[in-house]
């Protein structure tokens, strides 16, 4: 292989980022306070010269200045929810004037931004280049590079919810940010268990959405379903010897696991799973 794929956490939150606008719980004053901000979640690609985004937020600028003087090739777009796509603008005439980018989308997903005029305006000025993906269908990228779209359930409002399995050359991720419950995801992927999920896709790193702690968390978190984090965490055991490597990630600001001194935090510390950083990096 001539060159090494991987993969850099642009961001971990959920939508709304932390501080999270509007809050002034005590994780958003601490942040605030502190001059600290986590981004929504995005997930970027370096594959060669092409980068691939996950996911584009609204602090792409703040983004982007993690992976260094990397032009954006591909987007790959999971939903339409706020955080997961509101920074696709940016890529216009008034900011970034890029011309040529190859969009990844599910044809709902298309179907949003041709009927959004403003964002269907980056389509016909040549920004944004529609690519259709399909569910469970293979895309190789490159010779070190293969993405397959699969559909998991998430509140389709407005269009469907996709994970992604990305294979390098060494190791293989699924980024699973968004997703109902587990009950849900297993029937729609025919599996009876989370960890014969991950061992039949043979995936090495999982980045799985830990939007919040507990169901209890949120007063209208019936109106936001995540699978909660100790829903998972009952799931999946402690570690042991299984080989997969997971990465919670997409936490709402009022999770507990945002603090790095709270019991919570210890609890995932010694199940041996790990609480994702911006910043981070994995070889593919």
């Amino acid at each position: 292989m001539g060159h090494s794929t991987r993969a850099k956490i642009l961001g971990i939150s959920q939508d709304g980022g932390v501080p999270h606008p509007g809050c002034y719980c005590k994780t958003c004053e601490t942040y605030a306070r502190t001059n600290m901000q986590l981004s929504p979640t995005s997930l970027g690609i370096i594959d060669g010269e092409q980068l691939h985004l996950i996911d584009v937020s609204r602090d792409l600028d703040r983004q982007l200045r993690k992976i260094a003087a990397k032009e954006v090739t591909d987007i790959w777009l999971t939903h339409g929810h706020l955080g997961h796509i509101d920074g696709i603008g940016l890529f216009g005439k008034e900011v970034m004037n890029s011309k040529g980018i190859n969009l990844h989308a599910s044809q709902s997903m298309i179907d949003l931004i041709q009927n959004s005029p403003k964002w269907k305006n980056l389509i016909d000025d040549g920004t944004f280049i529609p690519c259709e993906f399909k569910s469970n269908e293979p895309i190789q990228i490159s010779d070190t590079l293969r993405i397959t779209p699969i559909q998991v359930p998430h509140r389709d409002e407005l269009t469907d919810t996709h994970a992604f399995k990305i294979e390098g050359a060494k190791k293989t991720m699924l980024h699973l940010p968004d997703h109902d419950s587990w009950d849900e995801t297993l029937e729609m992927v025919s599996m009876k268990t989370v960890h014969e999920w991950f061992i039949s896709l043979n995936v090495d790193i999982v980045l799985l959405d830990g939007t919040f702690w507990s169901k209890n968390e949120l007063g209208r978190q019936n109106d936001v379903p995540h699978p909660p984090v100790l829903d998972s965490l009952k799931r999946l055991g402690n570690k042991k010897s299984q080989k997969v490597e997971i990465y919670f990630i997409h936490f709402n600001h009022t999770n507990p696991l945002l603090n790095p001194k709270s019991d919570e935090t210890k609890r995932i510390n010694d199940s041996g799973w790990k609480i994702s950083k911006e910043g981070e990096v994995f070889l593919l």
